[in-house]
């Protein structure tokens, strides 16, 4: 997947943190969080301005409609870059 989509990890809300699922990736250490009912894993990451989550936006239709319409759904911001 060349394009991925990234949220500020400060807008999720507070009852998908209370049920994440924290997790390092056992290959490169790679720190992901899995929220309830979230068609993917994200990566957590550390920016200047922040925590933010790294997910992969996928080249299937289906796939990228369920990430974009969960993120919707829950009121999160998210920006996709190619």
């Amino acid at each position: 997947m060349s394009a991925h989509a990234y949220i500020q990890y400060a807008d999720i809300p507070e009852q998908l943190l209370e049920s994440a699922v924290r997790h390092r990736d056992e290959v490169n250490g790679a720190q992901l969080v899995a929220l309830d009912q979230c068609p993917f894993s994200g990566q957590i990451t550390e920016t200047e301005s922040g925590s933010q989550i790294e997910y992969p936006w996928p080249h299937n239709s289906g796939l990228r409609h369920a990430l974009g319409d969960w993120l919707t759904h829950n009121g999160i911001s998210f920006t996709v870059v190619m």
